[in-house]
């Protein structure tokens, strides 16, 4: 283990010297000093994750990194202390961004965003530098999708560093379709973020909104914001922040034409420029040509031009890109012009204007169009000419179209957002509320669960169901459901008693009298073993009459705890009512010895099988048995002994529907809540006896599942009924 730790440390200080440039190079090489004091392989394993974390991408101005990736996961192949998952998806996701392969990169890169996010985990870099590989693709759309999604999520769960990127994220889409108030609106909110937490990316947020303003036009507030950048960035020791502010103030001197500032400015940034080639690079050697163009010192240009040109050529790099406009083709077409080869000019500005349109890069494809135009009525091209200045009307035409979605009044941007906040914070109530819910009924779970193994069994589903969907009340409402098979066991035990009882009596009668039979046998008298025998074939037949009794029974339990297919069938409305309601008052007396109450029923023997879902009718039936011999219990406490609790099932058929009254004479329900009692959650029990789920289930189940209507009529003090209508078909 030793031995690795020492290979690790050299592998590292291998490739200190390139991390010198980059804005982060102080944080890593703090972590790297951390990494080589390290005494034990855990401590090693955490400090490397922290740098993956740190820079996950190695690619462009971190192409020179160390891989970090390789050796933790290396590491961790023998600690086995973190999740790989997603550090394989990272390192998989470098590995296509190094073969330009920017879809299968994009989606591993979010394949590990996906996995952190599990973790709850800040992951701010990643994140950010995901925004590239959207521009590569050039599929700004789906960038803005998928960052608005990401900033939602992140701010209802957290953690909040994350939704400083996707503000980042949101503001580059912006940019490239030119809406620039909108852009630097989101990249201040997501600056204001990281000033928070990560002052390098702070400094790094204030230049680019620097650049933003440069490429607005507004070149006063652009100065403001580098200016603020750039005394940031050198305490910090950014090298590649001081470098950028540079550049921009270079690329500020040059379109005020203040060419000489604008030289001593770019080799200033140059001092500050990373050795390790990147797509930044790139444009500060460009623009430094574009300078010596401007100062009529063309030689001194090509050379650079060619030096770009070759990186160019060789990494693959954009005219268009998160670093701004690199502009090698247009700055040859002034070199040629410069020179006089009109011809090698007309080829460069055709290729410059032809890459402006492929990357959709909208104010230099106008301006290349519009040099187009120009260029040829110079020519005396005036076709050519007409054809170009069109093309560029056509497009300016198009942009402005594009932006109308974008010119809204700033009191309509905050009135969004403020909306935009709304919608989060209801977001996050409704993610507390739910989660209050989710423990309350994860605790009515193993209540019964520790009691009933039957009921326990049948649960393990819907626990199942309630961890994958826990932001939602439907696993809450399902739980209510099965819920109910708790207050059926004792009514079904009491009912099952009886037909046991009678079977295992006539067994020992049946045993006694074949013992009688042999001793006949042994004697002889065929009279009397024939009598016996007559008593043991009644036996059997009451036997076989309890044990089907008893088998009803259990079928009829087994159908109630299982969930409902959806499935109608025809069924015997009056055997399932009057069956509910004996389950249901033997349930209650299984709990209060003391209680009785009368049950009466009024079945309409003519009543025909009614198509339903005989699962969810036990439920509505026993929702509304278990009501009112609750009341009447409840009223039996307080009344006198002149006081008889009864409760009544009638079934009758009325203009082609059948129905079901349930009636008792308890205590009623006071007319200033009767309009709530079918409401979720709304309960007159004290607390802990009820949800407030029955009477909303029990709807839901007769009006929504079955087309039919449920009413109800009641007396303060005198009783409820509750009548419900199903139709017959």
């Amino acid at each position: 283990m030793k031995k690795l730790i020492i290979l690790l440390a050299f592998s590292l200080s291998a490739g200190t010297c390139v991390a010198q440039n980059d804005f982060a190079h102080a944080a890593m090489d703090s972590l790297q000093k951390i990494l080589y004091t390290q005494k034990t392989a855990r401590d090693s394993l955490f400090t490397l994750q922290k740098m993956v974390d740190f820079t996950p991408i190695r690619q462009d101005e971190t192409s020179g990194f160390p891989d970090h990736v390789g050796m933790l996961l290396r590491l961790n192949k023998q600690l086995k202390l973190i999740d790989p998952a997603p550090y394989l998806l990272i390192q998989q996701g470098n590995v296509y961004w190094a073969k330009r392969q920017y879809a299968q990169s994009l989606k591993s890169l979010q394949g590990a965003v996906t996995l952190f996010d599990k973790q709850h985990k800040a992951i701010f870099p990643l994140l950010i530098n995901i925004r590239i590989l959207y521009n590569y693709l050039n599929t700004q759309e789906d960038r803005l999708e998928y960052y608005q999604q990401k900033l939602e999520y992140y701010q209802v769960n957290g953690p909040y560093q994350n939704t400083a990127p996707c503000y980042h994220g949101i503001a580059g889409y912006y940019l490239f379709r030119g809406a620039y108030n909108q852009a630097i609106n989101n990249y201040m909110k997501g600056g204001e973020i990281f000033r928070k937490f990560n002052p390098h990316f702070y400094a790094n947020i204030l230049y680019v909104i620097g650049n933003t303003y440069n490429q607005w036009g507004n070149y006063d507030k652009a100065l403001y914001y580098c200016r603020q950048s750039l005394p940031l960035a050198q305490k910090l020791k950014d090298t590649s922040g001081i470098n950028y502010c540079y550049f921009i103030f270079s690329e500020i001197s040059n379109s005020t034409g203040k060419y000489n500032d604008a030289l001593g400015q770019i080799n200033e940034s140059i001092r500050f420029m990373s050795k390790t080639m990147s797509q930044r690079v790139v444009a500060i050697i460009t623009l430094k040509a574009g300078i010596y163009l401007k100062l009529n010192q063309p030689d001194l240009a090509l050379p650079l031009l060619n030096r770009a040109q070759k990186l160019t050529d060789s990494a693959g790099y954009k005219t268009v890109s998160s670093v701004g406009y690199t502009e090698i083709d247009y700055d040859y077409y002034e070199y040629y012009m410069a020179k006089g080869n009109t011809a090698q000019a007309e080829k460069s500005l055709l290729i410059a204007s032809q890459k402006a349109t492929d990357e959709k890069g909208v104010p230099i494809q106008l301006k290349y169009l519009r040099e187009l135009g120009y260029f040829y009525q110079k020519q005396n091209q005036p076709q050519k000419s007409e054809r170009y200045f069109e093309d560029y009307f056509n497009v300016y035409d198009a942009l402005e179209k594009g932006r109308h979605e974008f010119k809204v009044a700033e009191y309509e941007i905050d009135q969004n957002d403020r909306l935009q906040r709304e919608h989060i914070d209801q977001l996050k109530q409704e993610k507390a509320t739910q989660n209050v819910l989710l423990w309350s009924s994860l605790v009515v779970f193993l209540m019964i669960s520790a009691s009933l193994i039957f009921i326990y069994r049948q649960l393990q589903v819907n626990k199942k169901t309630l961890r994958s969907l826990r932001e939602t009340q439907r696993q809450l409402i399902q739980s209510e459901k099965m819920a109910s098979l708790g207050e059926l066991t004792a009514g079904i035990a009491h009912e099952i008693q009886n037909p046991l009882n009678f079977v295992n009596n006539f067994s020992e009668v049946n045993t006694e009298l074949v013992e009688e039979m042999e001793q006949g046998i042994d004697k002889g008298n065929l009279a009397e073993i024939k009598a016996i025998a007559l008593d043991i074939k009644e036996n059997s037949k009451k036997i076989s009459m309890h044990g089907k009794r008893a088998d009803a029974i259990v079928k009829g339990m087994l159908q109630h705890s299982q969930v409902g297919t959806g499935t109608k069938e025809p069924t015997n409305i009056n055997g399932l009512a009057d069956e509910c309601m004996r389950l249901a008052y033997h349930g209650l007396r299984a709990k209060d010895k003391t209680f009785n109450a009368e049950l009466v029923s009024h079945l309409d023997e003519t009543l025909p099988l009614v198509n339903v879902i005989p699962p969810d009718i036990v439920r509505v039936m026993l929702n509304l048995f278990n009501n009112a011999f609750y009341a009447v219990n409840q009223k039996q406490k307080l009344a006198g002994a002149d006081y008889k609790p009864e409760v009544s099932l009638t079934t009758s058929t009325e203009k082609g529907q059948v129905v079901i009254t349930v009636k008792d004479n308890g205590s009623g329900i006071p007319e200033a809540i009767k309009e709530k009692i079918m409401q979720p959650f709304f309960t007159t029990k004290p607390t802990g006896e009820g949800t407030g789920l029955g009477l909303s289930l029990t709807y839901d189940m007769v009006v929504k599942g079955h087309g039919g209507s449920i009413h109800v009529s009641s007396a303060e003090g005198e009783g409820s009924e509750f009548i419900i209508r199903l139709p017959t078909s």
